[in-house]
């Protein structure tokens, strides 16, 4: 799949479930995200199977938008808005608003956000999993222990 079709893909998958200029804004995200890559020394082949499909990238992006953010129809990626930038889809990585590359725009609030729920989500499973490793254990040793008390404890 070459550059220009995965943006393709990923444009039509975005089309309609997000405002045009959310669409428009992740077009020129991972443009800019696939051109850096390869300025780097990357295939561009290599980076597009690094990314991986565009329709599951497509729901991830819808999944996390916020109704408020698809009603208002607002820009996700500001380092696009900026004045050195703007409208180019090309970030030079020195505008304060620098997002996803750490500058702590909308995208890193909702980015640590995400993966704190995450966090909790596998911390609240792995507990739950404990839990039910342990219990089927605990409870004959706490009915054993109840007893002898019982039993041994009259006797005194």
């Amino acid at each position: 799949m070459t550059r220009q079709e995965f943006l393709e893909e990923l444009q039509l998958a975005l089309q309609g479930l997000l405002s045009q200029a959310a669409v428009r804004d992740n077009i020129r995200y991972y443009d800019h995200y696939i051109r850096e890559e390869m300025q780097k020394g990357k295939t561009e082949q290599a980076v597009i199977e690094a990314l991986g499909n565009p329709r599951l990238i497509a729901k991830t992006l819808i999944d996390t938008t916020d109704q408020y953010h698809r009603a208002a129809g607002s820009s996700y990626y500001p380092e696009y808005n900026n004045r050195e930038g703007a409208g180019t889809g090309y970030h030079s990585g020195t505008s304060e608003n620098s997002g996803w590359y750490g500058g702590g725009g909308k995208q890193s609030s909702w980015f640590r956000k995400l993966l704190m729920i995450v966090i909790a989500i596998i911390m609240i499973v792995v507990v739950a999993n404990l839990v039910a490793f342990l219990l089927p254990i605990l409870v004959p040793v706490i009915l054993i222990l109840l007893i002898c008390s019982l039993v041994f404890g009259s006797r005194r």
